[in-house]
């Protein structure tokens, strides 16, 4: 692919100018370093701490989400400069982040491909449609796989395309970047997508046409993921990805927000299984999390191949007793929390002394250097 040079583009060449020289190699290699040994439940001075921090300054103005959503080069400006982090202000910080880009194209991915339609209202992250009714579903089963470039498929694969023609004149850049998978979701978000909130009832009422579904969509995934694989560059691989600007171990991380809304048991018999045959076939997953799902680890833990848990509200949750379920399996707890007051080397490394990413979000830069210069003396 060839650049256009257009504004977009321009712009991202601007900015990656202004990183290129400041990038420390050496630092980056530590920092990976790190979080591969806490991943691994190997011994730390502390746990390495990843400062999420906003983007400040006039220099360059990122793009309205539905523009970059349409646009790799505004893209890949927007993960420059906003992401999960921004990494034009990470690369001085020097904490233990990593500076990640991905194809941020929204929960839908996987779901278009069934041919959920997706859809941007203002400058909001895409929506993903249902397909309606339960015809719908058994047609859906049935069905061969989709293409992997229909829906949102072809889009991913001209990002990847972009990320890495923009970087090739700056090899700085192009070593310390990561360029990460999409969010592919998993089997029950994306069929709770395309099928709908009436899923709900289905799991009591039609329990084997849920089952088949969530088959189909794990096909896919794994599919797709076998795809866009060569395309994703990471430079822990094979056992350790980036997402959400952290670092996870697993091939792959499973979204598995849905599961929190149904019974233990229910997610035990009905969910379970088809997320450890895909942790079976890849070589083990991760699995993320939004909220207080302390009721589903325990069977989260069970599943042979976790690798860790990714927790996008730790704060919601007993940490410390979650921390002690995870250690015993040596499952590592990636985006911890504490207070501000306990951010010190000697609280954190006596309450998580092992197998921990924390996470700390910065109200400013300023912000964020305070708290990385106290956390690391």
């Amino acid at each position: 692919m060839t650049a256009s040079r257009t504004s977009a583009d321009r712009l991202v060449r601007r900015i990656l100018e202004d990183i290129e020289p400041r990038l420390d190699l050496q630092h980056v290699a530590r920092m990976r370093e790190r979080q591969r040994a806490a991943l691994n439940y190997e011994p730390l001075d502390v746990p390495p701490l990843v400062c999420y921090v906003p983007y400040e300054g006039s220099d360059f103005a990122p793009y309205p989400y539905p523009e970059a959503f349409a646009d790799p080069a505004k893209m890949m400006v927007n993960e420059l400069l906003l992401g999960f982090t921004s990494i034009f202000h990470a690369v001085g910080l020097r904490d233990d982040t990593p500076y990640t880009l991905r194809p941020n194209l929204g929960i839908g991915v996987i779901a278009s491909m069934f041919g959920s339609k997706i859809r941007l209202v203002e400058n909001n992250m895409p929506w993903a449609g249902s397909l309606g009714g339960i015809e719908k579903m058994r047609a859906l089963a049935d069905a061969p796989l989709p293409a992997v470039r229909s829906g949102l498929g072809q889009r991913v694969v001209d990002q990847y395309a972009y990320y890495h023609e923009a970087l090739t004149e700056y090899p700085n850049c192009r070593a310390a970047f990561e360029i990460t998978f999409p969010d592919m979701q998993s089997p029950f978000d994306t069929a709770e997508l395309l099928w709908g909130s009436s899923i709900f009832t289905a799991l009591i009422e039609d329990e084997d046409l849920v089952r088949s579904v969530l088959e189909k969509v794990a096909d896919q995934m794994l599919a797709f993921y076998r795809y866009v694989e060569p395309m994703v560059q990471e430079s822990l691989r094979p056992d350790v990805h980036y997402q959400h600007a952290c670092a996870f171990k697993g091939r792959l991380l499973l979204r598995c927000d849905s599961v929190l809304l149904m019974s233990p048991r229910m997610y035990r018999q009905i969910v379970v299984p088809v997320e450890a045959r895909m942790a079976h076939d890849l070589g083990g997953i991760g699995i993320h999390f939004c909220g207080d799902g302390q009721h589903q680890v325990d069977n989260m833990l069970s599943i042979p191949g976790l690798q860790s848990l990714d927790l996008g509200q730790p704060e919601m949750m007993d940490m410390d007793a979650v921390y002690r379920k995870a250690a015993a399996h040596r499952v590592a707890l990636v985006r911890v929390t504490v207070p501000d007051r306990e951010l010190t080397a000697r609280r954190v490394r006596s309450r998580f002394p092992a197998g921990v990413i924390l996470i700390y979000k910065a109200t400013s830069v300023t912000d964020a250097r305070r708290a990385w210069q106290e956390y690391s003396e």
